[in-house]
């Protein structure tokens, strides 16, 4: 196989993860806290991905049960699979009384899982979480080590994917309640980013095509001969 249509169809293969990677962030869009997946290439043309930890805007919602962190941080969360990582303050209560996310896993404390008695909940700008008048607990709010490397688990949830690597608690940051965090990337710039892939992808397409079609040509004329 010649080197243009081999590289056609590396690039028509790697195009298409890319397509699929900028779709799932569109798709996250309206998702609070999420965190935009970005592709890289390495020298070889093998595709990766990356988290990108910028701050998404935040928004005024007035709902006591959403709450943004302002400044570094993530939310632990309890699942199925272990401990995993959140920017997602779009919270509320299980039938047991546990502070969730909307997936309904819990949402984790200084003293372990956040119960509440009633529904007179308020988070201060410290993370200290009260039930009425009396404090149940404090958010526990972690960082990684610079250079850590996260990774998506699910649509909201982050884990580390550096071996290794342990959280620990942040310092600088406050939460503010009746509000949330939204995505942090541009929907138009990620239209744009599909749309420029897409192309990409078609023009790939139109060359393995093309040299499909002259190889063919030379077969039939080595035939005739």
């Amino acid at each position: 196989m010649r080197l243009s249509p081999y590289t056609a169809v590396l690039g028509a293969i790697q195009e298409g993860k890319k397509m699929d990677v900028v779709a799932n962030n569109l798709a996250n869009a309206a998702s609070p806290g999420y965190r935009k997946v970005a592709p890289r290439f390495s020298q070889f043309m093998e595709m990766e991905t990356h988290v990108k930890t910028d701050p998404g805007p935040v928004r005024r919602t007035d709902n006591p049960w959403d709450i943004a962190i302002r400044g570094e941080g993530y939310l632990r969360v309890r699942t199925d699979q272990g401990e995993r990582y959140t920017r997602a303050g779009n919270l509320t209560v299980n039938d047991q009384g546990q502070l969730v996310t909307q997936d309904g896993w819990p949402v984790l404390g200084q003293g372990g899982v956040i119960e509440l008695t009633g529904t007179d909940f308020r988070v201060d700008p410290t993370g200290q979480v009260y039930d009425g008048a009396e404090v149940v607990d404090v958010l526990d709010v972690v960082v990684f080590p610079e250079g850590t490397q996260l990774q998506q688990d699910r649509a909201n949830l982050l884990s580390p994917a550096t071996p290794g690597a342990v959280p620990v608690p942040a310092a600088n940051y406050e939460i503010e309640q009746g509000a949330l965090e939204g995505a942090n990337f541009s929907v138009v710039e990620e239209m744009t980013s599909l749309i420029e892939t897409m192309r990409t992808f078609e023009t790939c397409q139109k060359i393995i095509k093309t040299s499909y079609e002259e190889d063919k040509q030379i077969i039939t004329q080595l035939g005739k001969a």
